[in-house]
C-alpha cells in the first residue's frame, strides 16, 4: 500500500515507519498506516514537502497549471525555474 495523489499520481518521499515499516511521508507527524507517532528528527527541517500547499511554487510557464517539484521542475510540463 502506498500514498498516491489520485489527480497527479505524486507519491511523496517517505521513510519507513518504526512500527509497521511502511513508507510514510517525511513531513508526517503520525504514520497513516498504523498511527505510530513519528519522531521530529525524521521530518525535514528545510521547509518540508514541496507539494504541501504552503510550500507550492507555480510553474513559470504562464500557460501551465503545474507546480514545481523538489527538483525545481514542473510536475506537469517539466519546465524548470
Amino acid at each position: 500500500m502506498s500514498l498516491e495523489c489520485e489527480n497527479c499520481g505524486h507519491r511523496p518521499a517517505g521513510a519507513p515507519c518504526e512500527e509497521c515499516h511502511e513508507a510514510i511521508p517525511l513531513w508526517a507527524k503520525y504514520c497513516p498506516y498504523c498511527g505510530q507517532a513519528v519522531k521530529r528528527a525524521d521530518r525535514p527541517e528545510d521547509g518540508g514537502d514541496p507539494f504541501a500547499i504552503e510550500n507550492r511554487r507555480l510553474c513559470p510557464d504562464g500557460n501551465c497549471i503545474g507546480i514545481l517539484g523538489a527538483d525545481g521542475r514542473c510536475v506537469v510540463c517539466g519546465k524548470s525555474e
